[in-house]
């Protein structure tokens, strides 16, 4: 059992398990830890600044379906002080990280959907125009991005493409909305 041999042949082996499933722990974890955080009052901007606000934008992209949006937070947190470009890119590389959970229910759940003749319709559109359907729900602020990420995971979308479309999309939004927070909050 002690043997490295043994241990690189057992991940060798179970390496298509280990690569959906531990994203999936990761993320449950990280939620678990950041609602109790949160419910006791020990995870809020005045106190956490930065960490606070990524916890917030991760939590509220990962449950599927029932947003909780990172908005408000990062316009919380730039009218307290936080700097909104450095707040933008915490909170938009917490929210790709989050919607994994999506992409993830996508990838293990794509038979199912197959099944749904407006799916496939959807899927030959979503297919062809993906980056952009992805790069555009991310810019705009919606509660139905969960949507897109199921899609995205159904098709085997490129993870990596996946989270750096994001990135970008998220970055520009929350910048767009901290800049306005920032300079609302000033003006008055």
């Amino acid at each position: 059992m002690d043997d490295p041999n043994y241990q690189q042949h057992w991940l060798h082996q179970h390496q298509k398990l280990l690569t959906r499933v531990s994203p999936l722990v990761i993320s449950i974890a990280f939620i678990t830890v950041g609602l109790v955080l949160w419910t006791n009052g020990a995870l809020n901007i005045h106190t956490a600044g930065y960490p606070s606000l990524f916890v917030a934008a991760f939590i509220g992209s990962s449950l599927l379906l029932l947003p909780v949006s990172a908005l408000l937070g990062i316009c919380a947190g730039v009218s307290m002080g936080l700097n909104p470009f450095l707040a933008a890119a915490i909170a938009a590389s917490a929210e790709a990280i989050g919607e994994m959970t999506g992409y993830l229910a996508g990838m293990g759940g794509s038979s199912l959907f197959e099944r749904n003749r407006f799916y496939l319709r959807f899927k030959k559109v979503f297919t062809r125009y993906s980056s952009l359907c992805l790069f555009v729900g991310g810019l705009i602020p919606n509660p139905v991005f969960d949507v897109l990420g199921i899609a995205a995971g159904s098709i085997r979308y490129s993870i990596p493409r996946f989270l750096l479309i994001l990135f970008i999309s998220k970055t520009l939004k929350f910048l767009w909305v901290g800049l306005g927070c920032y300079y609302g909050v000033t003006w008055f």
